[in-house]
């Protein structure tokens, strides 16, 4: 009887002492989130915390600090960047990271309150684009895609005006903050989000939509190579990827983002890209 007690004493204190231990306890994930997609990443932690799944989100107002921190181990995935960013930015600074899958897309799109079409747009027409590199690259795109610019071959998403090849309307293009977006010049390139808040009527006063843009504009969850295939990250993306995660993200943002979810293998050519 005696013997029977002292080993389920043994028994009961080694269970509690596994279940106090660190290793027992549930991981934290650490992401690193833009302060804009930050609705959505709540309601991922919301489901991640009913599986068990404990998430810490991290607002980053620098994009670059984000990834370094990434690659520091501060943080254990992070979600802002486009394609294009993250093949420049960790070719440029040789950071061990690797997409986890896509997100979505944020569109971008010509406005102006003058021309209600492409083709009213006058020759040395100033052109008002995004003062932030990040952006400035798909604004580039935008006029691309629209026929008012060529762009040099080896351009990835990303760069300064130097990438433009063809200028045929010698538009003025002039970089400037969001809030300065609408004044001084007569034709913006921005996101919907952004006119909306510079008071532009989308219904009248777009002149192209950004609609559907290409792979290389969506949106990543970035996590360093070497955790490519953990576990607990892989269950973020499958969160994130869900049907229920891409309505709530057409209701909130009502198509200033589009879910566009794509796994890793669907992006199989990004390493292709990274080391050209």
């Amino acid at each position: 009887m005696k013997k029977w007690l002292i080993c389920s004493f043994v028994l009961i204190f080694l269970v509690s002492f596994a279940a106090c231990s660190p290793s027992a306890e549930h991981e934290t994930i650490k992401i690193g989130i833009a302060e804009s997609d930050e609705a959505i990443w709540n309601y991922i932690a919301k489901k991640a915390e009913e599986t068990g799944l404990d998430m810490q989100l991290i607002p980053f107002s620098d994009y670059a600090e984000s990834d370094i921190a990434l690659a520091n181990k501060e943080i254990d995935a992070n979600a802002f960047q486009t394609l294009s960013y993250f093949q420049s930015f960790t070719r440029k600074y040789k950071l061990k990271l690797a997409p986890l899958g896509t997100t979505y897309i944020a569109p971008m799109g010509i406005y102006s309150k003058r021309y209600d079409r492409i083709q009213n747009i006058p020759r040395g027409a100033a052109v008002s684009v995004p003062d932030k590199a990040f952006d400035f690259g798909r604004a580039l795109t935008v006029l691309r895609d629209a026929g008012l610019l060529t762009l040099k071959n080896g351009f990835n998403g990303t760069g300064s005006i130097d990438m433009i090849k063809d200028n045929p309307r010698h538009l003025k293009l002039k970089a400037v903050r969001k809030q300065d977006a609408v004044s001084g010049t007569g034709v913006f390139v921005m996101k919907p989000s952004e006119a909306k808040k510079s008071g532009l009527n989308l219904k009248k006063q777009t002149t192209k939509s950004g609609g559907q843009m290409s792979k290389e504009e969506m949106n990543l969850i970035v996590v360093r190579a070497e955790d490519q295939d953990q576990e607990a990250l892989q269950a973020v993306l499958k969160l994130y990827q869900a049907d229920d995660t891409a309505a709530f993200i057409e209701k909130q943002y009502q198509g200033d983002l589009v879910p566009a979810f794509l796994p890793l293998k669907r992006l199989s050519d990004w390493k292709n890209e990274f080391e050209h």
